[in-house]
């Protein structure tokens, strides 16, 4: 007979900073068979502080010997949760009072289990367990008159309190670290307004987003389901609880109730209960006493091999029978396993999803130890090797690689749109840069074209190689990265070319105020005036210890970025400020700013990415995604020719389909 009744949800939520000798973990057992499945679930929630002696193990330990405690064969054959959590906190008591003794540690740790709709919840050390229950917020442990009075030294288990659980109610049980305390009105906000996966994300973005945070907790959810009861022998009638005590920290929002709160001296002094022995009557079932065995489905098999024995005396038509039926066993099941390795993923597919699952493994290792940089460069190569691949189990991999990523990413919902739709035009696209509403962008030979959605004209040919493109108020410029930079006037409708002094050819360029900067071999080179005819070049500044520079910006300001995605902030020609913005750029990759912008972008045309800073701090603000990578299933047909970034803050992009694309 069916039976409605509650069971957890969980959702661990283990973020960890690079602190040093600070260990915490999240351990969650749900029990294997149907007499653990009576006793419930168990929750352990560690941290472990340590000075010396590496004692990260510590919280293993404890939690091993939680569940071996509370899924006993004594607490099995109980089947009292109430019992069985009382039976365990008494042994870790004992087991930390010698190890205390030895070790020079300190132990915050909640101990907590839910059976039905009971839960029993002790601490060691600081630890909170938050609840909503008819959007309303408890803080559970906070107004106990005894849990108050525990010690922050404490070396046991402290008291426990037990309480009734209904449906809907959502818990919220971590170690109290600063990270999580200073921001805790916003996290309780979200967690009574949110649903698991809201405040999870919300967790994650701040792991991904502040060097310092860590979180230590696990959230759940009490959710009805339908199940047919497990039928467990029982020796003894199972006690009930007569007590509600989570209603007591309710206080006024809720029904008051007497807690039951059980002194951790009394749990260590219990006694383990003699558990008597009954002897069963043995139950005799009809079929084994028949005379007549029973056919198994290898029946026909082994009369057939028995029959080998006597294959001399067969007549030919037997013995035919008997090779055939032999033949049929041998050759099935290799034409299955041939029929299976011919529709199944070959072995080199299989090698490159084992080391996806591997990567992601890694990847999650890496983000516990806030080293986002690696995470990230890891998850986007695999996505990147296994997004052409249609098995299922890639599929799946690559949901759980992007779900990874647009949470360090914090992806922007902001689509793509198609500004136009240049496929029949008899030019290729190479560069594009906008201003307001005024888009250009140039061919291969040095022409350039005014956009609309609508359409696309020429504007003037200016016959230099397009490298870089420049739109100002009053012109638009072509840069071949070398010795020429054209100019064409809107006002005038003019071009002019500059031949440039000294040439070199640079890495990158940006004009500013009507001078042009140019990078090359570490150094930033300026050519003042160059929209208006100057051409002798100075040398801005050098710097050959902040690493390899790849691309240049400015506002007032010279921003590099460097082939290790660090962001170094020059003033008057000096290094003032480096910030590693934990990314690491490809081939291509190119930062911009703007004199009145907070923000720095930096695109990246392999992978269809453009991240989006705070200029002023390295945070990650949002990151955009054009085509699709890591929204798609497989990767894009089209590529990425150009990215531009427009002073609005406006993303445009050229597709090698001769599409131009915007995120505004």
């Amino acid at each position: 007979m069916e039976k409605i009744i509650l069971k957890p949800i969980v959702k661990e939520l283990l973020h960890k900073n690079s602190e040093d000798g600070i260990h915490f973990d999240v351990l969650s057992y749900q029990g294997t068979s149907n007499q653990e499945k009576t006793l419930g679930s168990l929750f352990v929630i560690g941290q472990i502080k340590y000075s010396d002696e590496d004692q990260s193990y510590a919280v293993s330990l404890v939690s091993s010997l939680a569940k071996r405690e509370y899924y006993s064969e004594q607490s099995i054959y109980g089947q009292d949760a109430k019992k069985a959590f009382e039976h365990t906190l008494g042994k870790l008591n004992e087991i930390l009072d010698d190890f205390f003794k030895s070790k020079n540690l300190k132990i915050n740790m909640g101990l907590m289990a839910i059976s039905g709709s009971d839960i029993y919840i002790s601490r060691l050390g600081k630890f909170k367990v938050s609840l909503t229950r008819n959007d309303k917020f408890i803080d559970v442990l906070n107004n106990i008159e005894l849990f108050n009075k525990d010690s922050e030294d404490a070396k046991k288990f402290s008291n426990i309190i037990s309480g009734k659980l209904n449906p809907q109610d959502k818990f919220f049980a971590y170690i109290p670290t600063r990270s999580i305390s200073v921001r805790e009105k916003q996290l309780n906000e979200v967690f009574v307004n949110e649903d698991q996966e809201v405040f999870s994300q919300k967790i994650a973005q701040l792991a991904s987003s502040v060097n310092s945070f860590s979180c230590c907790g696990v959230h759940i959810n009490m959710s009805e389901v339908r199940e047919v009861p497990a039928t467990i022998k029982q020796d003894y009638t199972k006690p009930t609880l007569a007590n509600k005590t989570i209603e007591q920290a309710m206080q006024e929002t809720a029904e008051s109730a007497t807690p039951t709160i059980i002194p951790a001296e009394t749990v260590v002094a219990r006694q383990t209960p003699t558990i008597p022995t009954v002897q069963e009557k043995p139950k005799i079932i009809p079929a084994e006493f028949s005379i007549t065995k029973r056919g198994t489905i290898l029946t026909p098999l082994m009369k057939q091999i028995f029959k080998l024995k006597n294959i001399a005396n067969l007549n030919v038509r037997s013995r035919s029978k008997v090779f055939s039926t032999l033949a049929l066993i041998v050759i099935l099941p290799l034409l299955a396993i041939a029929i299976y390795r011919s529709i199944g993923p070959s072995n080199e597919i299989k090698n490159v999803l084992n080391k996806a699952q591997e990567d992601l493994r890694l990847a999650q290792s890496f983000l516990n130890q806030n080293n986002l940089k690696d995470a990230r460069s890891l998850l986007q190569a695999t996505i990147l090797n296994t997004s052409s691949i249609s098995d299922k189990q890639a599929i799946k991999i690559n949901e759980k690689i992007r779900q990874t990523l647009n949470s360090i990413n914090k992806m922007s919902v902001k689509q793509p749109e198609l500004y136009h739709d240049a496929t029949s035009s008899d030019f290729k696209i190479q560069l594009i840069s906008a201003l307001d509403n005024q888009v250009s962008v140039s061919d291969q030979d040095g022409t350039i074209y005014s956009v609309e959605q609508t359409a696309i004209s020429e504007t003037s040919k200016l016959n230099i190689t397009s490298k870089l493109l420049f739109n100002t108020p009053t012109t638009i410029s072509l840069f071949n990265g070398s010795d020429t930079l054209a100019v064409y006037n809107k006002d005038s409708k003019k071009t002019t070319t500059h031949s440039l002094e000294n040439p070199i050819q640079a890495i990158d360029a940006v004009l500013y105020e009507s001078n042009l900067y140019t990078l090359a071999d570490n150094s930033i080179h300026k050519y003042s005036d160059a929209i208006t005819g100057g051409t002798k070049r100075t040398n801005w500044g050098s710097d050959n210890a902040s690493g390899s520079l790849i691309s240049i910006t400015a506002d007032g300001s010279i921003y590099t970025l460097n082939a290790d995605g660090k962001l170094i902030t020059y003033f008057k020609g000096s290094k003032t400020k480096e910030i590693d913005l934990q990314i690491t750029p490809n081939s291509g990759s190119k930062i911009f700013t703007f004199k009145d912008s907070a923000f720095l972008y930096l695109s990246d045309k392999t992978l269809g990415l453009v991240y989006v800073f705070d200029k002023s701090t390295g945070e990650l603000k949002t990151t955009y995604d054009l085509f699709g990578i890591y929204g798609e299933s497989t990767k894009p047909a089209v590529t990425i020719n150009n990215i531009s970034v427009s002073p609005d803050g406006s993303v445009w992009a050229i597709s090698s389909d001769n599409k131009v694309w915007v995120i505004r």
